[in-house]
């Protein structure tokens, strides 16, 4: 992440988590300021379950991953740690394999607790599914 802030802004493949790579996760944008971050992810076939959609696990997956790199934006490297510790997830339709977008984002940021939220959508704009989350800094 700390690349991505320093380099040129393009796309960048999450590399420095297993479960990022296995979902084929890229980071598309970030700001630090705001607290926000926009990922992309290409979930394989093995995370799609006999109706032919997305596990909703793994859609609760793609948005905490979604808060949780908006949070790290907001707090910075120097910074404490962090947890989720709260996690609502409304799935508001099925998710069929392909490629989407989860952009998270701090509400608000206190000395012991964040409050973030994600949405995932279809690169085409569709919704499929919102979270909220409440974040515990360690």
């Amino acid at each position: 992440m700390l690349e991505f802030l320093r380099g040129d802004g393009k796309p960048a493949a999450i590399t420095s988590n297993p479960l990022a790579r296995e979902l084929s996760a890229e980071l598309i944008e970030l700001d630090a300021k705001q607290g926000v971050a926009l990922l992309a992810f290409a979930p394989p076939a093995r995370f799609v379950q006999g109706a032919q959609v997305l596990q909703g696990g793994i859609v609760a997956t793609l948005l905490d991953f979604a808060m949780a790199f908006a949070a790290h934006a907001r707090l910075g490297p120097e910074e404490r740690a962090f947890s989720t510790a709260t996690l609502t997830v409304s799935l508001l339709r099925a998710a069929p394999p392909g490629r989407y977008l989860a952009r998270g984002r701090i509400l608000r940021a206190g000395t012991r607790l964040m409050f973030a939220e994600a949405d995932l959508t279809s690169e085409g704009g569709e919704s499929f599914a919102r979270a909220s989350a409440v974040m515990s800094l360690l």
